[in-house]
């Protein structure tokens, strides 16, 4: 028996959509493992950097200050030397720690993010990050 060439085209056409179907189908599921991949990469990033903390020490050592995310002061530590400083110098070297350890802070978050997920900005992340610690507080 010999087919119709109407339907030996509709058969083609039918394999055709087929082969096409398949192959968008693997190229959606594709694409789902990588938005998966980025994700787990990112909370990856997100958990690390909520755990980050950055510590400075003045030059003489009698200040310590650890700052966490997303600059909050974690620790201040003061050597009982410091009561040789006047008030004024002792603020402003406290002052000096806690940016200082903010600065150090931010540059390692965001080192720690273009390294681990080259393609993100990192700008964008702090922000949003900063913005939903700051609702939490």
């Amino acid at each position: 028996m010999r087919l119709n060439p109407d339907v030996m085209w509709l058969n083609e056409v039918q394999n055709s959509y087929d082969r096409d179907m398949d192959f968008a189908k693997d190229l959606f599921e594709q694409a789902m493992r990588d938005v998966e991949s980025q994700l787990g990469s990112s909370n990856g990033v997100l958990e690390e950097i909520q755990n980050l903390a950055v510590e400075a020490v003045s030059e003489d050592e009698l200040i310590r200050a650890t700052v966490g995310p997303p600059g909050f002061l974690q620790s201040l530590e003061l050597d009982p030397r410091v009561k040789r400083l006047d008030v004024e110098t002792l603020a402003e070297q406290i002052m000096e720690m806690v940016n200082g350890a903010s600065d150090l802070l931010r540059t390692e978050m965001a080192e720690r993010v273009q390294a681990l997920m080259p393609d993100l900005d990192p700008a964008k992340l702090m922000a949003e990050f900063t913005q939903s610690r700051e609702t939490d507080h």
